[in-house]
């Protein structure tokens, strides 16, 4: 029986209530959870971040009847529940009413749903004081935060004072967590880039970053054994629609849909909105790129006049955090997936390359109408 595949959902309570298809990557969050700390996770967008931090709010409220099945079920203690502050910064309202004030909404919002009167003024007194209200009975708070950056990224490019202006809000917000370790039994963000000067990779100083991590490369995204065993049928049923052999399927999926390696080491995996995309129209086309490319990123090729993305190979470190100011192309395009890691040199260094066809084919069409765009735009000034 074919499954239903998932399509443009993000909540894994709603995924698996209406038996939506979900790959089991409940064993990376067994490795996670089963020592509580601080992690963070960067990945491209639409790779299943939101999936996993909606997983994390089910499994600490305890959830048992969600995880029927998985991994996890046998191996996590139910009766082991802690309250938990899940923050989405893509959905707060920060572009209309302002970071600040969004943050402030949203922290009381979630004091109500407790059910807890905050008596306390500023960002970070009243954030650090619902952590402690709800830190009771022994039981810490959970926090967990969905694209901790969204509010810098989507300034990026033309707007950059307002991105520096959000970083320091946020620099603010994410302070708290360390002052609050006391009372916290798990912190997990998440987000697309790492930035430096939030406060969370240089203020909290026993933050785990998962991101290159060799024993969570493939945490997000499908591996080819996750493919070919959990959509079985859906296989056989593209390969009769499009009169392919399995084998050849399996090849042109690889071409277009595979490729993303976030460990110099790591088994390359599937991006997941594609390969769902796929086997819902069976169709090879752009899934990926389709669901929106950042402005900023068109906008920052064109101003450092990049139309080829084979650049040299560069050193690890760059991949790591950047700055606002000083924002790293090579960084950039790797966090947000437009460029992977296609092998290692000799001395280390990491040579970056298209993942798949997918993107290889659109994003040179971006760059060939934006040095179209640039040299029109000198030929009319020079007249």
């Amino acid at each position: 029986m074919l499954k239903k595949i998932p399509i443009c959902l993000q909540d894994f309570r709603k995924i698996i209530e209406n038996g939506f298809l979900y790959v089991d990557k409940t064993a990376y969050i067994h490795e996670v959870v089963s020592k509580p700390g601080t992690y963070f996770l960067s990945r491209p967008r639409r790779f299943g971040k939101s999936i996993t931090v909606s997983l994390l709010h089910a499994l600490y409220n305890g959830s048992q009847d969600l995880f029927k099945g998985l991994w996890i079920e046998d191996k996590w203690d139910w009766n082991k529940k802690h309250p938990v502050l899940h923050f989405s910064l893509t959905s707060i309202g920060f572009q209309s009413i302002g970071l600040l004030p969004a943050l402030l909404q949203e922290i009381s919002l979630q004091a109500r749903y407790h059910g807890i009167s905050l008596s306390t003024e500023g960002l970070a007194p009243r954030f650090r004081e619902l952590i402690v209200a709800l830190a009771t009975n022994g039981q810490k708070t959970v926090v967990l935060v969905d694209e901790y950056d969204a509010p810098m990224i989507h300034y990026l490019g033309n707007q950059m004072a307002q991105a520096i202006e959000n970083r320091e809000i946020l620099r603010e917000f994410y302070s708290v967590l360390k002052d609050a370790d006391a009372f916290l039994e798990l912190v997990f963000l998440t987000g697309v880039s790492k930035f430096s000067k939030t406060g969370i990779f240089s203020g909290l100083n026993n933050l785990d970053d998962l991101s290159m991590h060799p024993a969570f490369a493939t945490m997000l995204g499908y591996t080819q054994e996750e493919l070919e065993t959990n959509f079985t049928r859906e296989i056989e049923k593209a390969g009769t629609i499009l009169n392919m052999p399995r084998t050849k399927l399996l090849d042109k999926m690889k071409e277009w849909y595979n490729g993303y390696r976030f460990e110099e080491n790591a088994e390359k995996v599937y991006n997941p909105v594609s390969v769902n995309h796929f086997f819902s129209r069976n169709k090879f086309q752009n899934f990926w790129f389709s669901t929106g490319t950042p402005s900023f990123l068109v906008n920052l090729l064109k101003k450092e006049r990049i139309f080829d993305l084979n650049l040299p190979a560069i050193n690890p470190n760059g991949l790591e955090t950047f700055e606002l100011e000083n924002l790293n192309l090579e960084a950039i395009l790797f966090q947000t997936g437009y460029l992977t890691i296609e092998s290692v040199t000799e001395i280390g260094l990491f040579q970056l390359n298209y993942p798949n066809k997918e993107v290889r084919d659109t994003m040179i069409e971006i760059l060939m109408k934006s040095s179209l765009s640039v040299n029109g735009a000198n030929s009319d000034t020079s007249k």
